[in-house]
């Protein structure tokens, strides 16, 4: 077959919705024998590990997984990667197959908050009470991101 017999790949190539298709595979990104909340907060840390943000505070709580800073990693900072919630984003560094965890958070938490300097500046859903959110995060750094248990995404 010739180069102009073969068939139109632009007609049979789809691209699909990236947060679509981390959530038909999720076993391509969440470890198995994890908790849902424990796998998110856990690549978080190592996306803001990589991004020489340190020091860092860890919480597990009732319902709840917690990492805390001094300052936000996630969006706002000058520079920030726009997209890293919709789409996979390499960390950075010479670290071959890795992606920044905040897609996680839209893919799969059942809510999220992000706190900054005591008050809730994000939410995943206006379903939930700050002052736990708030209570979540006391005492972790100046920016906090809050992810619920699965289990436990009614009781925030």
């Amino acid at each position: 077959m010739s180069h102009q017999d073969a068939p139109d790949a632009g007609a049979t190539l789809q691209v699909s919705d990236t947060l679509e298709a981390i959530r038909r595979r999720p076993e391509r990104f969440l470890p198995a024998d994890e908790p849902l909340a424990l796998a998110i907060v856990s690549l978080l840390l190592e996306t803001a590990l990589r991004q020489g943000v340190a020091p860092l505070t860890m919480r597990a709580g009732e319902g709840f997984r917690a990492i805390g800073a001094d300052r936000d990693w996630l969006w706002r900072e000058e520079g920030g990667e726009p997209y890293v919630f919709d789409h996979l984003v390499p960390l950075p560094g010479p670290v071959q197959n890795s992606f920044r965890g905040e897609i996680l958070l839209t893919a799969f938490a059942p809510f999220w908050a992000a706190v900054t300097q005591g008050r809730v500046v994000y939410r995943s859903s206006a379903r939930f009470d700050d002052a736990r959110v708030l209570q979540a995060a006391a005492g972790m750094g100046a920016f906090v991101v809050v992810v619920a248990e699965a289990a436990q995404a009614s009781a925030l």
